[in-house]
């Protein structure tokens, strides 16, 4: 199994949506999915990237790509802003580190995740691009893709012929004003509530349900709601814990070589914005301050591969089992997200039910290249290390991009991932 088995099926999910049109980039994307070759992975990774890059430089820069070099394109397609920053970021991050599967040479592993990623990114900004659309049919896994692309040179036969107004006629204009003012009504203060919430510099307080039990965490200083599920209970927010439970305080990384190089206890906040992540998102943590055993209040514990198994089965009886033995499921999924798009950006995945109060919230992760998926995705720690590589680890994710599927990975032991607690069981 590919260390990157999560970032693959991703983006067979994308290419399931447009094969059949793009077929420059289907066809590189097509050998990309089907291989565990990292260096195969590396090389089709890069290819994608320039048949993406090429077709910019015909359509915005209004020239042939003939035998430039990616980077040099990237670069002016930066320049004339002919593609959002945020894209040339991952264009650029891509195509260095996918290099090494052009041009084969030893390299980590753990670097293919990131250039997955960064594909992932840039497709998905380039169907849009493309006016690219996927709608998904409520209450079926049945996906309905429909391409919007009216080819060159084509005219409409009737674009020449006049229509007759026949819709707005003065009745019908006055219930379309009627509609749209109830709309107004019902949506507007929701969504000035959410604009003032998105306020970057303003975190998004979550106030805890009242009807939950709540257990205060002495040594942090921290209170948690407590949800039962099944015969398990809980934490109902992600660990905010700055110092392990005896009291020892947790080395804080901020520094991106330093996160990197440790191989030992480290937390840090999505961005290392501690102000506006730590409210309602919590830390992030590597594996090594899991693996201590004192990362939880006394009382609890970062759960192991299996009971997180329990958890998805609790949740879902017809959850799936992998062939490595773990189960997931995208009802249980559903049922773990927080519902609404407050937090959760992407308006058209499965929505969240917030089951009896779990709160799952996109509080994104921390890999060796930076930050990622604040707002489309999460993932917490198990206590399960992996036998064989030795520095991987077993982690839990929803991902809104994986119609919020709740997975499972091994991740490298230095990526930082959300924490949630497991109340002890008391022995019969």
């Amino acid at each position: 199994m590919a260390f990157w088995e999560g970032e693959i099926r991703e983006l067979g999910t994308l290419y399931d949506s447009f094969k059949g049109h793009l077929p420059d980039i289907v066809k590189e994307l097509e050998q990309l999915i089907k291989t565990d070759d990292p260096n195969v992975v590396m090389l089709y990774s890069r290819r994608c990237l320039e048949v993406i890059v090429t077709d910019l430089c015909e359509t915005e820069l209004k020239r042939p790509r003939k035998t430039e070099p990616l980077k040099g394109i990237i670069d002016k397609l930066n320049s004339e802003e002919k593609v959002p920053s945020h894209i040339i970021t991952s264009m650029l991050s891509l195509n260095s580190m996918a290099n090494y599967g052009a041009h084969p040479k030893d390299f980590d592993p753990e670097q293919v995740k990131p250039v997955l990623n960064n594909l992932a990114i840039i497709i998905k900004w380039y169907l849009k691009y493309k006016d690219f659309k996927i709608v998904s049919k409520a209450g079926t896994e049945e996906k309905v893709r429909e391409f919007i692309e009216q080819p060159a040179g084509k005219k409409d036969k009737t674009e020449h012929k006049p229509k007759k107004d026949k819709f707005l006629n003065p009745f019908r204009k006055f219930l379309l004003v009627i509609l749209v003012i109830i709309l107004a009504v019902i949506f507007l203060p929701g969504l000035i509530y959410k604009i003032k919430n998105r306020d970057l510099n303003k975190p998004i307080i979550i106030q805890m349900d009242p009807d939950k039990l709540a257990f205060n965490d002495p040594v942090n200083n921290q209170i948690y709601s407590e949800i039962k599920m099944g015969n398990q209970i809980w934490m109902g927010q992600n660990l905010r814990a700055e110092k392990f439970n005896d009291g020892t305080p947790i080395p804080y990384l901020k520094d991106p070589v330093k996160w990197d190089g440790t191989r030992s206890p480290a937390y840090c906040w999505y961005d290392n914005n501690k102000s506006l992540y730590k409210p309602s998102y919590g830390a992030l943590y590597n594996w090594y301050a899991v693996s201590t055993g004192k990362l939880c209040p006394e009382g609890w514990h970062v759960p192991t591969a299996a009971e997180w198994d329990t958890l998805a089965l609790f949740l879902d009886p017809y959850a799936t089992r992998s062939d490595s033995g773990y189960y997931y499921s995208q009802e249980a999924g559903m049922k773990l997200k927080a519902d609404g798009n407050l937090f959760w950006q992407m308006t058209d995945s499965i929505r969240g039910s917030n089951y009896n109060g779990f709160m799952a919230l996109p509080g994104g992760y921390r890999s060796s290249a930076g930050f990622y998926d604040m707002g489309s995705g999460t993932g917490w720690w198990s206590s399960t290390a992996v036998k064989d590589p030795p520095d991987y680890a077993f982690e839990r994710n929803i991902r809104e991009v994986l119609n919020s599927m709740l997975d499972r990975g091994p991740d490298p032991k230095n990526v930082g991932f959300s924490v949630r607690c497991l109340k002890d069981q008391k022995p019969e």
